[in-house]
């Protein structure tokens, strides 16, 4: 019983250890990309609850996923790698304390998620039949909707075709990391089921089948749905990956260059079949081919050649909101079929990589967009082929990395860095960026400014100092030029962006930090009275004190005070935020606790504060506070029932002196907003 205690403990230790990490990835990552949208980060949540139940061989090629989820930096994986070299296998985890870019929160947590039993090469000897009929399961079952009516679910007939009802399901069987087959399903809010346009069922369906490890030579198959990713995102790159945030030198993407797809974004996968061989140790050629539906803006022309009326089809940009609620949505979805096909030739050795890149993709319908002068150099057409080059090199210390990418018109795109450990207590990145106006790509990821990786110069530096087991030091600046107009944005303009975060640990019990970030960009201001818009700096700065403190091994304390400065010209705006979370995870119950009350108060949407929310498991959201009021949620977990966790959350956001929330067919007539939503997790072998 006692042992069981133990076992107990140390479990709910380190899925806290599991929380911590996830919500710090989570929130700068998505506060960083500034959207205020719910996010699928199931991928990243369930890789790391897998670790736990399946340990990494840190002493194997298997860390390496530790470097694709920023669990350790590029820097690090290299110096982990070249002490084995030196002087074998690790005969423990506490090893690392040793070994530069490892400080003692990271070394606590890979704790959790590695072992070392030794250098086994990580390959699948079961056979096939075992992979398929033996391994974990799970279902999810999710559901919630706003209890408040918004002006979408008005009138006979109302704009949107379905009910308030956000739905999930989804089926996935593993055999470790080897196999992994199953279903996802989801309708959004507002989108019919069952019935309208969507008679079949749910909005949104993925299918796919897996196969990675399985054999040395075969590194991965892909069937049905699944993710591809070259270089550092010039051409693609899936997912998120490295880019500006408090892991500073974490700026070189890495991973698989195919991975299954178990997320609902509707838009960013491909839907065929890859596969990757090695036909030698060093050598491995990875192919893939994808017919896929997406959103767009269908335009239909009629025209009248002799006797004859000719239909000319048209679509003027992509779409990516993959809601499907009223008729203008449902008419854009799946209204383009995009077919791509890509090949990957890669050379790795211990201490250099080095990939040719080459993707073509074609629409069913040309994309022509509506013209105006800061799109002229965008991509136009039904057809676009790409091509790159990406390497890494290890040299004395310094990890040289990069890509440079071609479009078919000839432009170019080029990104470069280093990273460089200065000594055992301070790491460097370093990175450029040059991409012309008018290089072309239809779903690149790179670390950029912008999201479209052309019409950009920029240098990125970014330094981590751990000076001892209690302090660490995270600063960055970014600086770049746009040498073209841009949306919104009249003239070549140019900005930047610092940050620095200042870290106190206390024997994993408190952790407090002082953070700022100041960035300042060009917008178009227009004067009021004025018909001419002006191009003015915009400047956002934000000042937050964060106070993590576990009092036991059942309680935390979370507490937070953001403030927020906004300066366009003449105009000054400034707001605050202040929250308290309450963590309860009784040791002999079955049930677990989270609750947050917050306060804000902004002047208006350009103060505006993004924080992230504990929620249901694998489900996040990074809601933005603007105006004045205040927002409280509790989430109640059971996990008494073997094999079975079920878990809801209520939230309700009031804003002071407000007749509405929301705008457009989203506007709810009121000053609150409530949302419940529930799930429940079944798993068994």
């Amino acid at each position: 019983m006692v042992i069981g205690c133990v076992i107990f403990t140390m479990g709910r230790v380190s899925a806290q250890v599991e929380q911590d990490y996830l919500q710090q990835l989570i929130e700068f990552i998505t506060e960083n990309n500034e959207s205020g949208e719910e996010f699928d980060f199931t991928e990243l949540g369930e890789t790391v609850t897998d670790w736990r139940k399946h340990p990494l061989n840190i002493n194997s090629d298997e860390v390496s996923q530790l470097a694709r989820w920023n669990i350790i930096s590029p820097f690090a994986y290299q110096q982990l790698k070249d002490h084995i070299l030196k002087h074998g296998p690790l005969i423990s985890i506490l090893e690392l304390q040793s070994i530069p870019g490892f400080d003692v929160e990271t070394i606590h947590l890979l704790q959790q998620i590695t072992t070392v039993p030794g250098t086994e090469i990580t390959t699948q000897s079961a056979p096939v039949g075992e992979l398929i009929f033996k391994g974990q399961n799970e279902l999810y079952i999710r559901a919630g909707r706003t209890i408040q009516q918004s002006d979408g679910y008005e009138g006979d007939p109302p704009p949107f075709e379905g009910n308030p009802d956000k739905l999930y399901l989804r089926y996935r069987h593993k055999h470790g990391n080897t196999l992994s087959y199953g279903f996802t399903g989801e309708k959004d809010s507002g989108e019919a089921f069952f019935k309208g346009s969507n008679s079949h069922g749910f909005d949104f369906n993925s299918i796919h089948v897996s196969l990675q490890r399985y054999k040395s030579w075969l590194p991965a198959v892909m069937v049905g749905d699944f993710n591809a990713s070259f270089g550092q995102g010039l051409i693609m790159h899936s997912g998120f990956g490295a880019g500006k945030s408090s892991f500073v030198t974490s700026i070189k993407k890495t991973g698989f260059t195919l991975r299954p797809y178990t997320s609902v974004d509707e838009n960013n996968f491909l839907r065929g079949v890859g596969i990757s061989v090695k036909p030698t140790d060093n050598f491995t050629v990875t192919v893939f081919g994808s017919k896929n539906k997406r959103d767009g803006n269908l335009v239909v022309d009629t025209i009248r050649e002799g006797a004859e009326d000719q239909l000319i089809y048209d679509i003027t940009s992509l779409q990516t909101s993959n809601l499907h609620r009223t008729e203008a949505e449902i008419a854009d979805e799946n209204s383009i079929e995009l077919t791509q096909a890509g090949i990957s030739l890669s050379f790795d050795r211990e201490r250099m990589h080095f990939a040719f890149n080459t993707l073509h993709s074609k629409l069913g319908v040309p994309l022509n967009r509506d013209p105006d002068l800061y799109n002229q150099f965008y991509f136009n057409g039904d057809h676009l082929t790409n091509g790159s080059v990406d390497y890494g090199l290890w040299w004395k210390g310094f990890h040289f990395f990069g890509e440079t990418a071609m479009s078919d018109n000839g432009a170019l795109a080029t990104l470069n860095g280093v990273l460089v450990g200065l000594d055992r207590h301070i790491t460097a990145a370093i990175l450029y960026r040059s991409f012309d106006k008018d290089y072309q790509a239809l779903s690149p990821n790179a670390f950029a400014e912008s999201s479209t990786a052309s019409n950009e110069r920029g240098l990125y530096t970014g330094l981590e100092i751990t000076p001892s087991s209690k302090w660490k030091i995270q600063v960055y600046h970014d600086m770049w030029k746009h040498p073209w107009l841009r949306y919104n944005v009249d003239s070549p303009t140019e900005g930047n962006e610092y940050f620095g975060r200042v870290t106190y640990l206390l024997k994993r019990r408190l952790e407090v930090y002082a953070q700022f970030t100041s960035k300042t960009n060009a917008l178009n201001s227009r004067p009021t009275g004025s018909a001419i818009a002006n191009v003015e700096d915009q400047v956002k700065k934000e000042l937050r004190l964060h106070v993590n403190n576990m009092i036991d091994k059942t309680l935390q304390l979370r507490t937070r005070l953001d403030w927020t400065f906004y300066t366009l010209g003449a105009e000054q705006q400034h707001g605050f935020l202040l929250y308290q979370d309450v963590i309860y995870k009784p040791l002999s119950s079955p049930f677990s606790f989270s609750a947050r009350v917050a306060i804000f108060d902004t002047d208006d949407y350009d103060s505006r504060i993004y924080t992230y929310e504990n929620d249901l498991i694998y489900y996040y959201a990074i809601p933005a506070f603007y105006d004045s009021g205040s927002r409280y949620y509790l989430n109640v977990r059971y996990s008494g029932i073997r094999h079975l966790t079920a878990e809801v959350k209520f939230a309700q956001t009031r804003q002071l002196d407000a007749s509405s929330i929301g705008s457009g067919y989203d506007e709810i007539r009121g000053n609150k907003r409530s949302e419940i939503r529930f799930q429940v997790i079944y798993r068994w072998d």
